[in-house]
């Protein structure tokens, strides 16, 4: 049954539709509608316990014209836990949820108005994502979650300044939080190099009021996507935080560092491409956290890493900005480092496989004279595109020795795992 926010959505959706009829609204001149279903399967193995769950999205996508200066757009997104009470991929991770449940949601609503008060210049209002990405695979990236306000654009051919005033719902930093009032102010410029290569740079000011874990924090950073040639890519970015509050209880700083490279074979038929990249986010005060995500978003480079950096459902998961990094013992954490060996092959122009290998290490432990292993993971992707429209994904992936899966005896435990998804896109 649909509860009223589901009523309220599915309105919203028989409105759109609507207006695209011919002669629904005369200021209406386009309508584009994309979508996806996704459905995706998981097992995972952590030596004393498994878990499996399947999970289906779907998203509507509605894009609409009503002048050459005025645009819109609304997405839906309807998520529903076929199976499994703990689903463990990013954001799903709730072990509360009913196996059956099923939720719709608006995830964008926003109008926009080109060449706004002056050319070039434009403004965006309602509820909108703000991402930055440096590069495809969302290295140097943070977006942020559930954002409501003004984002603003001033875009020439070299260079794209956006400037953004947002604020977030009380949920934005997850289940027991109070963050009644957090607002986040910030600017991001982008500058191409070439046509390939670009610097990219921000600085961020967030306020939050009624929040246990601080009031304000400034959030700041620079990086580089260079190519070289054809078949060379190096990049790299620097970051830091300045976090306090009133009490001056969680004041501290942090770090990021990212530097990496890959080099693509195009003159092959398979195109074999090889990456390194070391990561590093470090800085810690007392038992408190190096670094707090930004408006309840990623603020740390996203991988293909299938499980420590992006997946968990153990409740001693500690939280890092790009997500759980999983460290079972007690206390706060506050940096790890990863150096990440990934390379691919195209058997052929529909299919793709991929290999990584993930070496972690804890940053705490190194400053203690402790054990510094978190485990080195190995994940083996692979996709296949069926046609223009479906493509099927799979991977497998084992951490070996993690220090932070201990079984009752206080012995480590490797964790093994499959995922398998089919995706329609139209």
């Amino acid at each position: 049954m649909f509860g009223k926010s589901g009523i309220k959505y599915a309105g919203a959706l028989a409105l759109v539709a609507l207006l695209g009829l011919p002669g629904a609204d005369a200021g209406l001149k386009q309508l584009e509608i994309k979508g996806k279903i996704s459905t995706e399967a998981h097992s995972i193995d952590f030596g004393t316990a498994t878990d499996s769950g399947v999970f289906v999205d779907t998203d509507l996508d509605f894009k609409m014209k009503f002048s050459q200066d005025v645009s819109a757009r609304l997405d839906l997104e309807l998520d529903n836990a076929v199976a499994g009470n703990e689903l463990y991929n990013g954001d799903r991770v709730n072990t509360g949820w009913n196996g059956n449940r099923f939720g719709i949601g608006v995830d964008q609503a926003y109008f926009k108005l080109n060449d706004f008060l002056f050319r070039n210049f434009s403004l965006s209002i309602g509820k909108q994502n703000m991402n930055v990405s440096l590069r495809d695979n969302k290295s140097f990236s943070w977006a942020f979650g559930d954002p409501v306000g003004l984002i603003g654009s001033y875009s020439t051919r070299d260079m794209d300044i956006k400037g953004y005033y947002l604020k977030y719902d009380e949920e934005s930093l997850g289940a027991g939080t109070n963050d009644e009032d957090e607002t986040l102010l910030g600017v991001y410029v982008e500058y191409w190099l070439n046509d390939d290569s670009l610097i990219g740079s921000y600085v961020n000011y967030k306020s939050v009021r009624d929040s246990a874990v601080y009031d304000n924090l400034v959030h700041y950073g620079i990086g580089i996507d260079y190519f070289i040639g054809e078949s060379l890519e190096v990049y790299g970015e620097v970051a830091g935080q300045s976090i306090s509050d009133g009490a001056n209880a969680n004041d501290g700083s942090a770090f990021q560092l990212t530097l990496g490279g890959e080099y693509a074979l195009t003159d092959y038929d398979m195109k074999p491409t090889f990456g390194i990249e070391y990561y590093l986010q470090s800085g810690k005060d007392g038992g408190d956290p190096a670094w707090q995500t930004v408006a309840g978003g990623e603020s740390a480079a996203e991988t293909d890493s299938l499980y420590i950096e992006a997946s968990g459902t153990k409740a001693s998961d500690y939280r890092h900005g790009l997500g759980p990094v999983k460290k079972g013992q007690g206390g706060a954490t506050g940096g790890y480092s990863v150096i990440r060996l990934n390379g691919s092959i195209s058997p052929s122009k529909a299919t793709k496989v991929g290999l990584g290998i993930h070496f972690f290490t804890d940053e705490d432990a190194v400053a203690a004279g402790a054990s510094d292993d978190l485990g080195t993971e190995i994940d083996l992707l692979a996709s296949w595109k069926y046609s223009q429209d479906v493509t099927f994904r799979g991977g497998a992936y084992v951490v070996s020795d993690p220090s932070f899966n201990l079984n009752a005896s206080g012995a480590e435990e490797d964790i093994t795992g499959l995922v398998a998804s089919a995706t329609l896109s139209f």
